[in-house]
């Protein structure tokens, strides 16, 4: 008789206490909260998710720290190749800016200060690089549409560097997709009502969070998106 049924090697005893094994692990070494509020996390729409993402280390899977992980190797690949196309950067020294007394701070993946001749693009020196490492399905409707419809975070990010490192010209974001190793290159103007409303709102949850004040939350039902995927949904709703 035939076998019909499928084996499935991630019910097998060792695959499961290897993973309990690496979670343990994971949670023993999880990093303490920033004493700053870094501008990675400044544009996020909710801003109590801005203030807990700031001072609370949520209870994250091994899985999801390797994702940053793997956020970071991808960021070097990039600029590696970068810099044998003939990309030059800024020493890493350039990169970070600190701002309302300390309290805000950021620092950019990279400064690009020349770079090859680029067949049909203009390209203006410096400017700020930013890098991202993305699942395919993300990858693809940035490609389609941007960062403004589901990653405008990321425009806040860019344009408060490009404000606090005075470096206006287009910044070049470079995104590679997770699946497929695809990099996709565009530039990003300089907003400056953009830079200057993130930056106040910086401040307002810098001052807030430090008098011990609970921002209002950006969403109301804690079963829907993006409140069902926010990591600290059960302390926010309890």
């Amino acid at each position: 008789m035939l076998n019909l049924n499928r084996a499935n090697l991630s019910l097998e005893p060792i695959n499961g206490a290897v993973n309990d094994a690496i979670e343990r692990a994971a949670a023993t070494t999880a990093k303490l909260p920033r004493p700053y509020l870094g501008v990675s996390i400044v544009g996020h729409e909710c801003l109590r998710r801005v203030q807990y993402d700031w001072w609370i280390s949520p209870d994250l899977p091994a899985r999801t720290r390797e994702i940053f992980d793997r956020g970071h190797y991808f960021e070097e690949r990039a600029r590696r190749l970068l810099i044998a196309a003939g990309f030059k950067f800024a020493p890493p020294e350039t990169l970070a800016f600190s701002a309302v007394g300390g309290a805000l701070r950021g620092h950019a993946d990279g400064i690009i200060i020349h770079g090859p001749h680029l067949l049909g693009a203009y390209v203006i020196y410096p400017l700020v690089w930013e890098h991202k490492c993305l699942k395919a399905t993300s990858y693809r409707e940035i490609e389609r549409v941007g960062l403004g419809k589901k990653h405008s975070n990321y425009l806040v990010q860019v344009a408060l560097y490009q404000a606090y490192l005075n470096i206006t010209n287009p910044a070049l974001f470079t995104v590679t997709n997770a699946d497929t190793c695809e990099w996709l290159h565009f530039f990003v103007p300089f907003d400056a009502e953009r830079a200057q409303l993130w930056s106040d709102r910086a401040a307002n949850i810098i001052a807030a969070t430090g008098a011990s004040e609970l921002l209002p939350r950006g969403f109301d039902d804690p079963e829907k998106f993006p409140c069902k995927q926010c990591p600290h949904n059960a302390r926010c709703w309890r």
